[in-house]
């Protein structure tokens, strides 16, 4: 929801949620005294040392109290700080969520409550150090933080600052009115991306079995479920469908189901395995709404969409079309209808097809390939059948 707000311009800023405090300690070094942390991120435990510097107080609210923090952060020695976080990030090959995450977790694991403003500056100071365009701005006596990102995040207020959306994370609801701090060097630092990619590498798993699948291929079906990824996604920002179609599916997901499902299609035609793929996806989940699932809109991953086993049309267009990719080779598209919201409350999406047999049914055509209509919502619907009650409206294509 776009916020209206007033601004000139601003200083570094950062994101994340927090995990557990389990112990803190302090000693003495040779260069300055530090805090030893240990945390638990999103099963993980880490031990960060800060310097005792990033932990200092504001006073008060503006460019002269903040600068003077901020400064005192550039003077300590925080480089092993951010070494550390790093190192865990590109192990881990987190996503740039996911490191704003982890650095929201070590400013809350490292001061109270009572000191949000005193986060929000730490938060700053570690992603603007990771590289990221992080600014700060004032509101009241309080210090929220701006982050741009490379596209579009829904459902969270935002300021332009030389055409570019910065996000506002802050604790707590304010009232509208921002006023800048101060404008930094920004320019070797960049937006943090909104793609998935892998998430986050983890070695927590759970196996979990797949009941409506297990009943429609007719044997038990089971799969590993990273739970990191899981609260991970769970906490990523409402945005665009394309980072969920672009992020990888787990090697051990796809170890678990595509050699079996290339297995139960092996001897039949290209159309009948298209059909019986389809049928999975149309049984083989629950259906649920985002709000009833989770209180605002949101896409899913694959894994996602296994570990609930509910999910809806655009969650079930994107599992088709990994299968029908992955198991036939086929080329496919997202078919996004074009509701009038005053006529249509709920939107609807489904998966084109393109076939390299001639296969019937209603189809479209795009940049000069056919494209067959599948519709994994639509339960016990062929091949080329789309939902009569979305057919007559106009259809946008989304290349996956």
């Amino acid at each position: 929801m776009k916020r209206h707000i007033i601004i000139h311009l601003i200083f570094l800023t950062a994101i994340a949620t927090a995990w557990a405090l389990v112990g803190t300690s302090e000693h003495s070094s040779r260069q300055s005294r530090t805090r030893h942390l240990t945390i638990v991120f999103l099963g993980d435990t880490l031990s960060p040392r800060l310097p005792s510097a990033l932990f200092g107080q504001l006073d008060e609210i503006n460019s002269e109290h903040y600068n003077r923090l901020h400064n005192k952060m550039l003077r300590s020695n925080y480089k092993p700080t951010i070494d550390y976080l790093d190192r865990y990030c590109t192990e881990r090959r987190a996503c740039d969520w996911c490191r704003y995450l982890l650095v929201r977790a070590v400013s809350e694991a490292a001061l109270p409550d009572t000191q949000c403003n005193e986060r929000i500056a730490l938060q700053i100071f570690l992603l603007e150090q990771m590289g990221f365009d992080a600014r700060a701005a004032q509101q009241g006596e309080r210090l929220v933080m701006l982050l741009p990102f490379d596209g579009t995040i829904y459902e969270r207020g935002y300021i332009t600052i030389d055409n570019q959306r910065f996000y506002i994370f802050e604790y707590g609801s304010a009232p509208e009115g921002y006023r800048p701090i101060l404008r930094l060097d920004t320019t070797h630092r960049r937006p943090l991306s909104i793609e998935i990619g892998a998430g986050i590498d983890s070695p927590h798993t759970t196996t979990i079995s797949l009941p409506l699948w297990s009943n429609y291929l007719g044997r038990s079906v089971t799969v590993p479920i990273s739970s990191a990824r899981i609260e991970l996604m769970r906490q990523y920002p409402t945005t665009e469908k394309v980072p969920f179609h672009r992020a990888e599916v787990p090697d051990a997901i796809c170890d678990a189901l595509l050699p079996m499902l290339a297995q139960q299609i092996a001897t039949m035609s290209q159309l009948d395995a298209a059909e019986y793929l389809l049928g999975l996806v149309q049984r083989g989940f629950e259906f649920t709404s985002d709000s009833d699932l989770f209180g605002r809109h949101k896409q899913m991953t694959i894994e996602e969409s296994l570990f609930y086993g509910r999910n809806n049309c655009k969650d079930r267009t994107l599992i088709f079309a990994w299968l029908i990719e992955e198991l036939l080779g086929l080329s496919t598209v997202l078919i996004d209808y074009q509701v009038d919201p005053k006529i249509e409350s709920v939107g609807h999406v489904a998966c084109g097809v393109e076939f390299t047999q001639r296969t019937a049914g209603t189809f479209i055509t795009y940049n000069g390939h056919r494209y067959v209509i599948c519709d994994p919502s639509y339960v016990d619907a062929p091949v080329g059948q789309p939902m009569p009650r979305y057919s007559h409206w106009p259809m946008a294509v989304l290349e996956l």
